[in-house]
């Protein structure tokens, strides 16, 4: 993704982490349902502290405590 910012020291536009919750590629932005999400770990807030709602889809886990309910996400928040 070109437009990724990178938070292991690469350049923006390196390329995607691979799941390790270094860059913003996987972005989501949760409408609803937020509290079926597992809680964000500290550099997941720190990376999205401008955006709130946004969560990193490869550091999230649906049904988080064995909840259950619906959620809405928008894929690939920043073409909105």
């Amino acid at each position: 993704d070109p437009l990724a910012q990178r938070y292991d020291g690469k350049p923006t536009g390196s390329g995607n982490c691979g799941s390790g919750g270094l860059c913003r590629t996987c972005a989501i932005s949760v409408r609803n349902g937020g509290d079926l999400l597992s809680p964000p770990k500290e550099n997941e807030k720190k990376m999205l502290e401008a955006t709130p709602r946004w969560r990193l889809a490869c550091k999230s886990w649906v049904g988080y405590g064995m909840k259950e309910g619906e959620i809405t996400i928008d894929v690939n928040p920043r073409q909105w």
